[in-house]
């Protein structure tokens, strides 16, 4: 029973991980196939862009041999969504890794910086002209709980790194790395990774309910939604570009509104990948906890 669920596990984690974003980019590659017809863009025109003469040759393709091979193709569109599920959580990864790059380490650390300069500037010159502290006065309060949510907000838009699990959590961390070294009488690694695997065998060996795994397949999920609507974001605008001649007045006038909805649900999913990233951690961080002091906890 238990190698059963393994099993159902490991087939929902394939179709939240690779097989749903793997069908969700081949939609966003073929919705501008309803967005104009390929058919009335002349030859030179299709020549000229890759992306219109791509759709051209899909439109092609489906047209000249869907009544006759339309099993084929159904079997050919399920075959590649997964294979495309395996480059969106590839490049997913490596977008994340370039943008905490860029971002994380280098350009927040900058306005971090220039931020703090600048707060202290115009607290300096304050003092001076009025005897008293900036940062004490209400309208400066005020002003902070203003601002406090856009700061936020621009916070988890160009933050890219999320934390391992929830900070309050960092002693049982602690805890757990002095518990394994008193048993095992050993060295343990206090990194978090190590920590990590260590304990998701025992949780696995234990059958230690926990909701990691499925924490854990909503991340991946969401981290390659992410990279498909950061993606979808420039192919549209390409697009649209592209296009404009040959897209009716009423298209024309949603594509700005559809380059938003894309980019809205960039953010959206971006959140919510960093969120369950942390809740993974958390989740696994508090399953190992349980497991060394469960005597202490059952004895209670």
């Amino acid at each position: 029973m238990d190698e059963f669920l393994s099993k159902i596990e490991n087939f929902i984690f394939d179709i939240l991980g690779l097989i749903l974003p793997g069908f969700i980019f081949l939609g966003v590659l073929v919705i501008p196939l309803s967005l104009v017809d390929i058919t009335q863009i002349p030859c030179k025109e299709l020549d000229n862009s890759y992306i219109l003469s791509e759709l051209s040759t899909i439109s092609n393709l489906f047209k000249n041999y869907w009544n006759e091979k339309s099993n084929i193709i159904i079997i050919s569109i399920i075959i590649l969504a997964y294979l495309l599920g395996h480059f969106v959580k590839v490049f997913s990864i490596i977008k994340y890794e370039i943008l905490v790059a860029v971002f994380d380490k280098s350009i927040n650390k900058l306005v971090a910086y220039l931020y703090s300069l600048v707060k202290s500037m115009f607290g300096w010159i304050y003092q001076k002209m009025f005897n008293e502290s900036l940062f004490s006065t209400k309208g400066y309060s005020w002003l902070k709980d203003l601002f406090k949510p856009i700061k936020n907000t621009l916070s988890k838009i160009f933050t890219f790194k999320s934390e391992d699990y929830f900070t309050d959590n960092t002693s049982l961390r602690t805890e757990c790395i002095t518990i394994i070294n008193t048993r095992l009488s050993t060295n343990y690694p206090d990194k978090w990774y190590s920590l990590y695997k260590f304990s998701t065998v025992i949780t696995n060996q234990e059958s230690i309910k926990s909701m990691a795994a499925f924490f854990l397949a909503k991340y991946n999920l969401y981290r390659s939604l992410a990279f498909i609507f950061m993606f979808a974001a420039f192919y549209y605008n390409i697009f649209f570009n592209a296009s404009a001649k040959y897209t009716s007045s009423e298209i024309h006038k949603l594509s700005l509104l559809i380059l938003i909805t894309t980019g809205v649900l960039w953010f959206t999913f971006h959140y919510k990948y960093k969120r369950y990233w942390t809740l993974c951690g958390n989740e696994t961080l508090v399953s190992l906890y349980y497991f060394l002091n469960k005597k202490n906890v059952n004895d209670k």
